[in-house]
């Protein structure tokens, strides 16, 4: 217990410091540019372990229609440029897949 409240002080250390000491307006333009990408980076790598996970222990013919779905969501997120419609995309799909 002592230890999670240890890390949950230092969490919030860090993000008090770094909403307090450095704001956002005075980041240099090159890391908010790069912060713009973060997002959909953690994104894409959440869904290709939860994929990789699936697909492993998935039969043959369940392992295709889970890479066809994220196929179609990836070609969706690059054509669209929106998370959100990616992520709502992958909620609907992961609905019809539950059903």
């Amino acid at each position: 217990m002592i230890a999670m409240l240890l890390l949950g002080a230092v969490s919030w250390v860090l993000r008090i410091a770094f909403i307090t000491l450095l704001p956002a307006d005075r980041l240099p333009a090159r890391l908010k540019s790069g912060l713009e990408y973060l997002a959909p980076a953690v994104l894409a790598s959440i869904v290709a372990v939860e994929l990789v996970a699936l697909v492993r222990d998935a039969q043959p013919a369940d392992a295709g229609v889970l890479l066809a779905a994220g196929a179609a969501i990836g070609i969706v997120a690059y054509r669209t440029r929106n998370v959100s419609i990616a992520c709502a995309l992958g909620v609907g799909v992961v609905l019809i897949l539950g059903l």
